[in-house]
């Protein structure tokens, strides 16, 4: 079996920034909707924009609609206008409010517990759009949530299917393609994405839970590929303690973080 460790190295490159003007495009906005201002003075509304040029930022209060807790993505277009948003409990089109056919991400007890109106799921990187790699009307939510309104364990990698085209250009899911399992594991709530080497395809990163194991799945144009997986070489990391997974601009480096008195792996 080939490795991951040599799949990243020969494959990978880290999503955010990895080629040419791409924090100018698609990742160009980031919404806040929790504990806005702590790093700026001028910001001292609960929600505002955080949105990246090619040289600087700027942050301004805002007032859209989705609260946010933890969990948040967005997708932009190449001129860095905002396109959609999730919080996880339901999309959002250009216009800040929900999608067509846009609510109702995941519905469980974990949802139902934080998807009330007032904030959104708590857990991050756990949501991200991803182009289609052929069809550039189509966009990918991979997503995840929690198993009950105790358990941040996500029963697997979900799916749902937006079509930019519907409802006069807003965007819209496709009928029948949400929450569609990519498949089904108990996971740590955590997904990292990086692009192919071919330029075109996506390769999507989940972890087991309670445990040292990755599992790497590939979004073609024909679909996802079977998840392969690899050990790695660090101790389990206990569920509910989950971090984050990333990988250097080259893919030659792997690092995870998880929750106080555990540390960096």
């Amino acid at each position: 079996m080939i490795k991951i460790a040599q799949i990243f190295t020969s494959l990978f490159a880290l999503l955010v920034c990895s080629f040419s003007g791409y924090c100018q495009g698609l990742n160009a906005n980031f919404l806040f909707g929790y504990d806005v201002g702590l790093f700026d003075t001028n910001v001292v509304s609960t929600k505002a924009v955080l949105k990246f040029d090619s040289i600087n930022y700027t942050l301004t209060p805002a007032n859209f609609k989705m609260p946010f807790f933890s969990a948040q993505s967005t997708l932009s277009d190449e001129s860095g206008n905002l396109q959609m948003a999730t919080n996880g409990c339901w999309i959002a089109d250009a216009t800040g409010d929900t999608m067509q056919n846009g609510g109702g991400l995941l519905p469980n007890g974990f949802s139902a517990s934080w998807c009330d109106g007032t904030t959104g799921i708590p857990l991050c990187h756990t949501t991200v759009f991803l182009p289609h790699p052929s069809d550039t009307n189509l966009v990918y939510l991979m997503h995840q949530s929690g198993t009950s309104s105790s358990n941040e364990k996500s029963t697997g990698l979900f799916y749902t299917l937006i079509d930019k085209t519907l409802n006069n250009g807003l965007g819209g899911v496709v009928a029948g393609q949400k929450n569609m399992p990519v498949f089904m594991m108990g996971l740590n709530p955590d997904i990292a994405v990086c692009r192919h080497a071919n330029g075109r395809d996506w390769w999507i990163i989940t972890m087991k839970d309670s445990s040292n194991i990755v599992y790497a799945s590939c979004l073609t144009p024909s679909g996802f590929t079977p998840p392969i997986a690899q050990t790695l070489n660090f101790s389990p990391v206990p569920l509910n303690q989950h971090g984050q997974m990333c990988f250097s601009p080259d893919g030659k480096k792997f690092a995870y973080i998880y929750l106080p008195g555990n540390g960096v792996l």
